[in-house]
């Protein structure tokens, strides 16, 4: 548009060669209409002509006078121009140089060809332009809130930068496909990987609660804030979805006052910041934290689609439009949810899963904690020699709560060893409670007058009562946010506040002028829900099942959540176990505080008839819930197995079974299943889920199989199953971040009971180290049959140990090696198994850089094999002169029945091999060759031999 201004005045402002310099005058008098109508700023303007002793205070006295910015700018104008050429450059350099504030005129000067003389270049440019001075406040606000994170104990904050570790995060498809690992916070903004959908504009980040999606947020903010996150972001607004329960369903305010009103407001200008924002919101980077703790009675349905950024509305459609891209269309956002919550696919550009900490993550997180090395390797020795506790530490936040156990019993008594060494989660979140409750106690100056677990608690019963009766009453409804009178109503008092079990949030609507509280986690709230649960006398049967039942039924959940048409909540009718976290989390926490190892804690609490009488209740409904949930699962019939397939949910089953610590109910499960195929695949289980798995597994008589690919179990989970190995002939642990040290507990457990057939290990971390592992297995246990084992990190060294370990074994069926790196050295040590071996019928080398040495060497040795039926070497660096030696071999080996060579270097030549040798054997069925250097017109040379497949 300024172009064509500048068309319409006719003016060359080209020097032609040998001219004087241009005016700047005259050209502050050609482009007049333009400069008024793009100015917006004058303020901007005239503090650096006043720093610069061109405008004196009756200068800027008599503009400021103008009741119009129009106005302002044409008496500035004026004036300049009467003080002569080096005032009209000056004014022309504030444009070029204040680029924030004059963004408009930014094609104007460069059409010009404006460059600052020598003499003007040093005269300073101070930028006070509103949007550069609201960006810089920003920055300061936001890396003040996130430089600490909130502990435990309101009185403890602790730094960002020495708390937090970095942690899986893996870049997913739309059906949680991996595409890939997150290894720097800028790859969440790079196209150019993980990308899903180009339409869309959200981040979608999700994980299990306390995997660390808030404290990834706040680290994105602090980074952003010090200038350190390169992504083009000029302006941060970081909203708590839970906050927006806050909000009356007749509320209704703009997107304006939404950004500035509940973030950070603008010491100057608001209307032109926020016009800045309009014009380019590509600059703006939005979080919304915790998108599922959205409840609210408010019907978006009911609401037309709206877009316009001056209409007042309620919050939530300003909340839905961003994400929709109806408002500040190209934009950037995070949105954080926990596993479970599926937005639909049309906002989405890409999906974050974050699956907790590695092992390497966990000891990087225990240096950062613990700072004396001496500390440190306590802790690490008692973490190895429990691995339940270190399956435990592999999500973020109970990690985090353990170890400030850990570090409590050592200020307290010199030691870090934990009493009664926890097991269950229960185990840990009453721990945590005891630790809090100790620290707030008055104790004299020796340490060991500390009290006993029981003692604790028993002084604190009204405090736990209060606590635990306002989180019941949140979560009834699936409020997370509490006023001050909810708080007083229950009785909580200063002290009770001071525990640190509940922290100050900044309100909304209308609540700036009290406090606003909420649980420092969710799964707090859900912790005190159930104490309250259990220590509450009056509570009834139907009471104490409550949350169950909300998992149960769709009448009761949905009128209290909000209703977005693309936010589904995954209702399965009358199963218990759908995924409803908080719910879930409360009644785990019921199980394990009804659990019979704690009732000698609770007997200081409540009268142990009424304990029983809960227990007896929550048994009875969760044996008969756990036969209607077993009931419904997909159930078939394989080759010497029943399986049975679980879903997601399933998972929560066995977290509750397992809290219970109940051999009976345990071992009814079991039962239950009529099965010895269980498939546990896509259920979002980690390392700690192997506890739960053992417990109920160890229970069967009769061999079994054990399917856990794709979850999250790494090698902590790999040790939980220690009590299975001698029932599993067959275990898949595909997809599962396990690394070598997980594959030497499986050879060192599955050598000793030799009943292994099937060892599923694809996509992985490991390397050759693991592969010798997998190798000495396969050579000392005569019963193992099948290994999948690609998409590691393998190379030929590895390679070898495994060919060579299958050339011992006469019992080998199936080698999946897809996606390794073994090369011509390992493809020529597979050669040599492969010759004349008794057994081996599929084999799989594909994608491992094997060109044509290693080729011409695998087939040779294929001509001395009678029992290989099926051959993958797709993508790998196979040439015609390989496809000579291929051809040759199929003029010899009349057993290989499918030979694939898809994604090679093979031309037509090669084909023409390969189609002569096929007219001497009729006992294979296709040679596949696509993706080959083949033209489609070549390849209608072969149309005759239907069994070489080109294209």
């Amino acid at each position: 548009m300024e172009g064509q201004l500048c068309a319409n005045l006719e003016i060359s402002v080209e020097k032609p060669q040998g001219a004087s310099p241009p005016s700047f005058i005259a050209l502050l008098k050609v482009y007049r209409e333009l400069l008024v109508s793009r100015i917006r700023n004058t303020q901007c303007l005239i503090d650096n002509l006043i720093e610069n002793d061109y405008f004196s205070a009756e200068d800027a006295e008599i503009v400021v006078q103008f009741p119009t910015q129009a106005d302002k700018v044409r008496k500035i104008l004026d004036l300049v121009q009467s003080k002569g050429e080096e005032v009209s450059e000056y004014f022309i350099c504030v444009l070029q140089k204040v680029a924030d504030a004059y963004y408009e005129l930014q094609p104007w000067l460069d059409e010009i060809g404006y460059e600052p003389s020598e003499n003007i270049c040093s005269k300073p440019v101070v930028n006070t332009d509103p949007v550069s001075r609201y960006c810089q406040k920003l920055r300061y606000e936001l890396g003040r809130d996130s430089k600490f994170v909130m502990s435990y104990g309101q009185r403890e904050e602790m730094l960002l930068e020495e708390i937090y570790s970095n942690s899986i995060m893996e870049l997913v498809g739309f059906t949680n496909e991996s595409l890939g690992k997150v290894y720097q916070l800028e790859a969440l903004f790079d196209d150019t990987v993980g990308l899903i959908n180009e339409d869309g504009e959200t981040i979608y980040v999700f994980g299990d609660a306390g995997i660390g999606k808030s404290i990834l947020l706040q680290k994105i903010q602090s980074l952003w804030a010090r200038k350190e996150l390169d992504i083009g972001a000029k302006f941060f607004f970081c909203f708590r979805c839970r906050m927006f329960s806050c909000f009356k369903e007749d509320e209704a305010i703009c997107l304006k006052d939404l950004l500035f009103k509940y973030n950070c407001y603008p010491d100057q200008d608001p209307t032109e910041v926020f016009h800045y924002i309009l014009q380019f919101p590509h600059t703006v980077l939005f979080t919304f934290d915790g998108f599922d703790e959205i409840y609210s009675n408010f019907d978006l349905s009911t609401m037309p689609e709206m877009c316009s950024p001056s209409e007042a509305v309620h919050p939530l459609v300003l909340l839905v439009s961003l994400l929709r891209g109806k408002l500040l269309k190209g934009s950037k956002k995070i949105l954080t949810a926990r596993t479970g919550t599926e937005i639909q696919r049309n906002i989405i550009r890409k999906k974050v899963l974050l699956r907790g900490f590695s092992s390497n993550n966990l000891k990087d997180y225990t240096a950062m904690f613990f700072k004396d090395e001496g500390q440190r390797a306590l802790v690490l020795n008692q973490l190895e020699a429990n691995p339940n506790l270190c399956s435990l530490c592999t999500v973020p936040l109970f990690c985090w709560i353990i170890f400030k156990c850990y570090e409590h019993f050592h200020s307290m008594f010199d030691s870090h060893e934990l009493p009664d060494c926890s097991v269950t989660l229960t185990d840990v979140f009453l721990l945590m409670i005891e630790v809090h409750l100790n620290r707030s106690l008055k104790t004299s100056l020796l340490k060991n007058t500390t009290r006993s677990q029981a003692e604790v608690f028993r002084s604190r019963k009204e405090t736990l009562l209060a606590l635990g009766k306002m989180a019941y009453k949140g979560m009834e409804n699936s409020f997370f946010i509490f006023q001050q009178e909810e708080v007083s109503s229950v009785n909580i008092s200063e002290g009770d506040l001071q525990l640190g079990f509940l922290r100050t949030v900044k309100g909304y609507s209308g609540c700036d002028d009290q406090f606003t509280y909420e649980f420092l986690h969710l799964t707090l709230q859900c912790f005190f829900t159930a104490l309250f649960l259990v220590i509450e006398e009056k509570v009834s049967a139907k009471e104490l099942l409550r949350f169950f039942n909300e998992c149960s039924s769709t009448e009761t959940v949905q009128p209290t959540c909000l209703r977005i048409p693309w936010l589904k909540k995954q209702l399965e009718g009358e199963d218990p176990f759908r995924n409803n976290e908080h719910f879930h989390f409360t009644n785990l926490f019921l199980c394990g505080l009804l659990s019979r190892s704690k009732q000698k804690l609770f007997r200081h609490l409540v009268l142990p008839a009424v304990i029983k009488r809960k227990r007896k209740i929550l048994i009875a409904y969760f044996g008969e819930s756990m036969k209607s949930h077993l009931k419904g699962l997909t159930r078939s019939s394989l080759p010497n197995y029943n399986q049975i397939q679980v879903q997601p949910n399933f998972v929560w089953m066995l977290r509750c079974l397992y809290e219970t610590q109940n051999e009976k109910v345990g071992k009814l499960a079991a039962k239950r299943m009529h099965a010895n195929y269980i498939k546990l695949t896509y259920c979002n289980a980690y390392s700690a889920d192997c506890s739960a798995i053992s417990f109920v597994v160890h229970h069967f008589q009769k061999r079994l199989a054990l399917d856990l690919d794709n979850n999250n179990i790494n090698d902590y989970g790999v040790k939980q199953l220690l009590p299975c190995f001698s029932k599993l002939a067959v275990i898949r642990l595909s997809v599962n971040q396990v690394t070598d040290h997980g594959v030497r507990i499986l050879y060192e457990e599955l050598s000793k009971y030799q009943i292994v057939s099937f060892l599923g290990l694809y996509n992985n971390q490991i390397t050759d180290v693991g592969a010798k592992y997998v190798a000495k297995l396969i050579e000392e246990c005569s019963s193992l049959e099948y290994v999948k084992i690609g998409a590691n990190k393998i190379t030929s060294e590895g390679g070898k140990c495994l060919a060579q370990a299958i050339q011992k074994s006469k019992t080998m069926f199936e080698i999946g090696m897809w996606g390794n790196q073994v090369g011509d050295e390992g493809a020529k040590a597979f050669a040599e198994a492969l010759r004349n071996h008794p057994r081996l019928t599929n084999v799989s080398l594909a994608f491992n850089g094997i060109t044509t040495e290693g080729g011409k060497s695998i087939a040779e040795a294929m001509q001395h094999n009678n029992s290989v039926k099926i051959f993958w070497l797709t993508k790998n660096e196979l040439d015609d002169e390989a496809a000579m030696s291929f051809a040759e071999m199929l003029k010899v080996n009349k057993k290989l029945v499918h030979l694939w060579l898809i994604q090679n270097r093979i031309t037509a030549k090669g084909v023409k091999y390969l189609s002569e040798a096929l007219k001497e054997n009729t006992a294979i069925k296709e040679v596949c060759l696509n993706g080959n250097l083949i033209s489609q017109e070549e390849a209608k040379a072969f149309e005759d031999e239907e069994r070489i497949i080109c294209f």
